[in-house]
């Protein structure tokens, strides 16, 4: 699957969240309630700046806690065209 246009990344996002997606920036940090909207802004940006070419997907490490919440990061990653491309998975896999 291919990576999607940077465009259709920012779609259905708040202001707020398409903000931290295009950021250049770095580093980022997202603080923010359950539900509101994290790991979207997290695969989305992760999936942009591989769009844009302004990270190299080999250098690009998503890490979460628990087993549950890497399965969903990787899926969310998988539909946005770029699993295969970046490192993703739990701290405990790591180590």
């Amino acid at each position: 699957m291919a990576v999607m246009e940077p465009a259709a990344l920012l779609e259905g996002l708040t202001e707020r969240q398409a903000e931290a997606v295009a950021s250049t920036g770095a580093p980022l940090c997202i603080l923010a309630g359950a539900g509101s909207g994290k790991t979207r802004v997290l695969t989305r940006r992760i999936a942009y700046r591989v769009a844009t070419e302004t990270a190299d997907p080999r250098h690009i490490l998503a890490l979460t806690f628990t087993r549950k919440a890497a399965f969903e990061l990787g899926r969310r990653l998988d539909a946005l065209g770029v699993r295969d491309r970046v490192s993703a998975g739990t701290f405990h896999a790591l180590a």
